[in-house]
């Protein structure tokens, strides 16, 4: 997948290759969608390329291991769990096989900010004693949410979001609507994606923003009305919970201005939504009791 933007970012890591000065665990943090996880992918390829494994279609390669949360259903929505002590305990059995002849192993942790207090603990003494030829990229949106013995061991790369220009230049030509491509893609090239592989996508966060836009204006009863009939598909409900925390980091970096809204009052949301959705997402709780108890503090 094509990289957009973070050309300093990558000049660093190909520096590091190109001198040999690859540290042993890097936290690669910002916000979501705007490139992390494809970047580590890129940096991983370089490193096990100039090692002398080339990468084949359809092959897996033995010297790149992937730990990524846990995906399961419950009643009808799709929840991401936890990265468990069991995940890095196999992560740990993979890392201590020999490699396939190269020079290094690669380890990538997706959404490593998920990862529970036991398996960080397990996790740190991989970077306690690390092996030489092992090479660990953490990916987090919340760095906070990650011990601090880990984070001082990990050479820190923060990830920001991608300049209008940028991303201009890699909408296709000939695409309808490119100004409300680029507007709603927000700075982040994995939400451009997902607006120009599905163009229902657009409508969705244009939906979305209505909704709550009105919920500043709306009364209690129509603010239930709106939880009630969100709560018939989690799933949707937990997307745009999501959407609308992006909304809201826009008006704290006074990007976007949301019924003029303060920045304690953005922080004050954030943090509702936040834990909405892992009650949502991590939790048996009911969704619309959930969603009624959120729409109070609007």
């Amino acid at each position: 997948m094509k990289i957009i933007g973070h050309e300093k970012i990558i000049k660093l890591l190909d520096r590091s290759i190109d001198k040999e000065n690859v540290a042993q665990a890097y936290i690669f943090s910002g916000p979501v969608g705007v490139g992390k996880y494809t970047v580590a992918l890129g940096f991983a390829e370089k490193l096990l390329d100039s090692s002398g494994i080339q990468s084949q279609a359809g092959v897996i390669r033995p010297d790149l291991l992937i730990v990524q949360p846990e995906i399961e259903e419950k009643k009808g929505v799709i929840r991401v769990g936890d990265i468990k002590i069991e995940a890095v305990r196999n992560f740990q059995h993979q890392a201590g096989l020999s490699t396939a002849g190269g020079k290094y192993k690669v380890a990538i942790f997706d959404d490593a900010d998920r990862m529970t207090k036991e398996a960080q603990n397990a996790l740190l003494k991989n970077l306690e004693e690390p092996d030489k030829n092992l090479v660990v990229v953490l990916v987090v949106q919340n760095e906070k949410k990650i011990l601090a013995t880990i984070l001082s061991r990990c050479q820190k790369i923060k990830f920001g979001t991608v300049a209008a220009a940028k991303m201009e230049k890699n909408i296709p030509l000939g695409t309808k609507n490119k100004e409300e491509t680029l507007f709603w893609s927000l700075g982040r090239p994995g939400f451009m994606r997902e607006l120009l592989k599905d163009k229902r996508e657009m409508d969705f966060r244009k939906e979305s923003l209505e909704e709550l836009r009105g919920l500043f204006t709306k009364n209690f009863s129509d603010r239930f009305s709106l939880a009630a009939r969100l709560s018939a598909d989690g799933n949707i409900a937990a997307k745009k919970l999501n959407l609308w925390l992006v909304i809201f980091r826009q008006v704290l970096l006074g990007k976007d201005e949301l019924a003029k809204i303060s920045q304690s009052q953005s922080l004050k949301l954030i943090e509702k939504i936040d834990e909405s959705l892992r009650l949502i997402m991590n939790t048996n709780a009911n969704i619309k009791l959930v969603l009624e108890n959120l729409f109070i503090n609007f």
